[in-house]
């Protein structure tokens, strides 16, 4: 190169060189480019490349050049042209030592960062709110004036006002708006993270009129990464696989990351979807946070496939939430989209709009504002992946799509600046409406409980106070439709609260939608994930006090008295699994009841478990101290008997009653397998049961000693057509072992003959009904097959409350989840299909009627004795989300009762 040339480049390293005099369209950044022979020429996004194979200086000398020069330029140029800072605070790259987007940053030297503008600038507060899973600080931070910061804990009064229709309307002319921008839910969508970065050095230190207005007129909330877990596996696997000079190949290993990848959580969940169903710490940590302000605007900033430029809303048409306001979507919105479509074009970048995602779901971070009369905006960006990586529109690097992320960021805070009164007055009516039209609907609140189940109840309550739903003891017995719901066992949610649009998505069963594509499940009703009975009350009733913690529902159980018999727990409590697993662990002897049976005055089902004080290898007081400490730490309630006779049923000496087994599982994980259902597993017994689990890579499986485990767990995922593999499970199975599959793991377990059992396949009516529609257009054809998808839909099925894997329910109705289509034909043997989904099973959610009528009297779950040992195939996921407390169940009982399922051979006593 010419030393004009070398000079230009370090200069400023974002630049295009071209070698020949020419003008050309650059796609990506919708205009034209001028090149000259001899000169470089920057372009609009500040990391164009030239491709073409008549370069005269080599294409990887420019990338070694870019990729190795750290200094010669002001970052400011790039983000922020022609601005001014105060010097007092340091920039990001005086801080880190590097550029933002020349290297991927860790979390805690973001965290670090922040706190630095916090000590050298007076706009910034930055606060922890929780921890992860992994121990790193969730923090978030606050930016306004000096003189707002003096007084903000008046003014975060003041503005949580606006959601109390009940409090005098305060003056919005003089109240600032509440804007919070948040990224990085998914962990290895980074560009979000740190552009965040940059905002908060705009936000700490530019001291340009459009900023000080900003500052002074609204507080800016920032949660400047929703997942620090994900987040940092991703980075470090960027960062040690940087290339220099930088390696633009997407079959590179930089930008393809190793099972489970950087996107979810430390049990590899989706908090992006998590924000209504409030499972995880992280969830739970900023809903707190979240309700504390109530904010007007929030950003929820992603990434997208590389081939894609930058999508901002309006979303789908036909994809908005009925519950939501239309002058949420209709004018809020379309309002906001005008300053995208400016700062977009001002930069030269390319966008679309309306064609995909939706608003339907209200548990996005796009979503869940717009539920609490805010507005959510969603922001994806085609993602480099790593540092720089071919696309369709031309090399795209990492810095590239931070700047679209920044200046979306920054738009939204001029935009509500511009729309304060009225995102402020919005909010407000958005709380009167909801009051309002709680007490126009016939259903003026809904009861729920389970007198059975208390853990359940609690966890339901926990769930609905996250939300600041109003929840109110039930002041006497009642009984709807037959259902009794009892006092101090059931709880009250009346639908004229501030919080009625939540409420109604928590109960409500919709089966009709103006669109037959989903972006995620089309179906979220609480009441039924959690398997509680619920009625609607449309009469006028009383209410007793308000609730405002779960340990308040449902007396905890009382203190064991010590017995020299033996002591039972009746196993319809959810956390009597738990008690089961710490039982096994302290290496007692626990049986389970096949059958029911009363003693004294109550009597006990399917699935009892019975501690006897003989045949331990402890003495009576040390059992008895377990006992007491299992109870205490599970709420569960153990009864002490002194006698084994029963006045009806089996007596505790019967052979109906077997010994549990402690499992030692076998979670199969790695490439092929579904990282959100089997982190679900992990999730579960982690968090519920107190259960380790072997998490094994699928690749090690074959050459594995599997004579340790006597449970194998397999989630859905794209199995490999292995017939060793087969082979040695179905010798495991044959040798004692318990398989449990779920889903496509299920498929794959029947394609490879583990079973004998069937799936259901498409029928000639099926084929017929898809020939008679004739012709589509081509571009109707990927809606009309992805109408087939079954995304996320309720349905009704009848479980076999004898079965060992029904043991536990009081109810044979039962709510499944589908999400999937894996269908199976109910057993020709008729005591293995434990779950029969019903003849009209749809509860709610959208199923195309090809794959309604294939799921309708199909089974839910078969179960089978082979040879010593059993195999349980499950059409679903009995896990979903960690929030399906109502099949979960049946997932732990298989994992601690397949030993019980046998063959129906009559079982009787051995005679003389």
């Amino acid at each position: 190169m010419k030393k004009q040339k070398i000079y230009h480049l370090l200069k400023n390293p974002f630049l295009v060189f071209y070698p020949k005099e020419s003008t050309r369209h650059n796609p990506r950044l919708g205009g034209t480019v001028s090149r000259c022979d001899g000169c470089l020429t920057q372009s609009a996004d500040g990391v164009g490349f030239s491709r073409r194979n008549n370069l005269r200086t080599p294409s990887f000398i420019l990338l070694f050049l870019l990729a190795t020069i750290t200094t010669g330029f002001a970052q400011t140029d790039y983000f922020f042209p022609n601005q001014k800072f105060n010097p007092a605070v340091p920039s990001p790259e005086q801080f880190l030592g590097y550029r933002v987007g020349q290297h991927q940053t860790r979390y805690d030297r973001l965290v670090a960062y922040l706190y630095e503008l916090a000590r050298t600038s007076d706009r910034v507060r930055v606060q922890t709110i929780g921890q992860t899973n992994e121990l790193r600080p969730h923090i978030t931070v606050t930016f306004s004036s000096a003189t707002n910061l003096a007084k903000l804990s008046d003014i975060q009064k003041t503005h949580l006002t606006l959601a109390d229709p009940n409090a005098a309307m305060p003056d919005v002319a003089k109240m600032p708006v509440v804007v919070q921008l948040g990224a990085n839910v998914h962990g290895n969508e980074t560009s979000g993270g740190e552009a965040m970065i940059l905002a908060a050095y705009y936000l700490a230190a530019c001291t340009d009129d459009n900023a000080t207005r900003l500052l002074n007129e609204a507080v800016v909330l920032m949660e400047p990464v929703l997942n620090p877990d994900g987040r940092d596996r991703f980075v470090n696997w960027v960062n040690m696989h940087k290339a220099s000079p930088l390696v633009a190949d997407p079959n590179d290993r930089e930008h393809n990351e190793v099972w489970p990848g950087g996107r979810t959580n430390h049990y590899w969940f989706d908090l992006n979807r998590d924000w209504y169903l409030a499972v995880h710490v992280e969830s739970q940590n900023r809903l707190k946070w979240y309700h504390s302000w109530l904010p007007n605007v929030v950003t929820d900033h992603h990434e997208m496939g590389t081939n894609s430029t930058f999508f901002f809303e309006p979303s789908k048409e036909n994809a908005e939430n009925p519950l939501v306001p239309p002058y949420n979507y209709k004018t809020l919105n379309s309002k906001f989209a005008k300053y995208f479509e400016q700062a977009m074009n001002d930069i030269g970048s390319l966008y679309y709009t309306k064609e995909s995602f939706d608003n339907l779901y209200p548990g996005y971070g796009s979503s869940y504002p717009d539920m609490q009369g805010g507005l959510g905006i969603l922001f994806e960006q085609g993602s480099s992946r790593g540092f720089l990586q071919e696309s369709q529109n031309g090399p795209l690097t990492f810095a590239f799509t931070i700047r679209n992320q920044l200046v979306n960021a920054l738009a939204t805070c001029k935009a509500a600046l511009d729309e304060r009164q009225n995102l402020l007055k919005f909010q407000r009516e958005f709380y009167a409406s909801a009051i309002t039209e709680g007490n126009k609907n016939p259903t003026k609140a809904y009861v729920i409980g389970d007198g059975m189940d208390a853990t359940r109840v609690r966890k339901f309550v926990e769930t609905m106070l996250h939300h600041r739903i109003e929840c109110y003891q039930l002041s006497d017995n009642l009984t709807i439709d037959g259902k009794v719901f009892g006092k101090g066992k059931a709880i009250v949610i009346p639908t004229a609260q501030p919080q009625y649009r939540l409420v109604q998505s928590v109960f409500e069963r919709p089966t009709k939608f103006a669109d037959s594509l989903f972006y995620d499940s089309s179906a979220w009703n609480l009441a039924l994930a959690f398997g509680l009975p619920h009625a609607e009350i449309k009469t006028p009733f009383s209410k007793g006090s308000r609730i405002t913690d779960a340990k308040d529902v449902a007396p905890a159980a009382k203190t064991p008295e010590q017995s020299a018999y033996a002591y039972l727990i009746d196993y319809t409590d959810f956390n009597a699994t738990k008690a089961l697993y710490q039982l096994l662990d302290k290496k007692l002897t626990v049986k389970v009841a096949l059958k029911p049976f009363k003693i004294g005055d109550k009597t006990y089902g399917y699935g009892t478990l019975l501690i006897p004080v003989q045949f331990q290898d402890l003495n009576p007081a040390d059992l008895f101290g377990h006992i007491q400490t299992i109870g205490a730490a599970t709420g569960v309630a153990i009864v002490p008997i002194a006698t084994g006779f029963s006045q009806s049923g089996i007596d505790l000496g019967s052979n109906n009653f077997q010994k549990v087994t402690k499992p030692e599982a076998l979670l199969v994980v790695g490439q092929g397998v579904s990282v959100y259902e089997a982190g679900e597993v992990w999730y579960w017994l982690d968090t519920q049961v107190g259960m380790p689990i072997s998490k094994v890579e699928l690749s090690s499986l074959g050459r594995l000693n599997l004579s340790r485990y006597n449970v194998i767990v397999m989630v859905s995922g794209q199995y490999p057509s292995d017939k060793a593999l087969a082979s040695k499970l179905k010798q495991w199975v044959n040798n004692g072992g318990t398989l449990i599959t779920t889903k496509t793991a299920t498929e794959w377990a029947i394609r490879n003959d583990l079973t004998r059992e069937k799936l259901r396949l498409s029928t000639k009516t099926d084929s017929l009904l898809t020939a008679r529609r004739g012709r589509i257009n081509y571009e109707d054809a990927v809606a009309a097959e992805g109408s087939k998808s079954t995304g996320g839909s309720i349905y009704e099925a009848d479980l076999d409350i004898t079965h060992p894997l029904g043991f536990g329910y009081s109810s044979r109705k039962i709510a499944l989840y589908r999400n999937n289509n894996t269908f199976l034909e109910p057993s020709t043997s008729p005591s293995n299909t434990v779950v029969l989904y019903a003849e009209k099973p749809l509860l709610t959610g959208y199923v195309h009627p090809q794959s309604l009528r294939k799921i309708s009297a199909s089974a839910g779950i078969l179960a089978h004795a082979d040879g010593a040992g059993r195999i349980i195939l499950f059409a679903d996921n009995p896990n979903f989300r960690g929030i399906w407390y109502g099949t979960n169940k049946l997932f732990l009982n298989a994992l601690f009762f397949g030993p019980q399922i046998v063959s129906p051979i009559p079982n009787f006593a051995e005679k003389d």
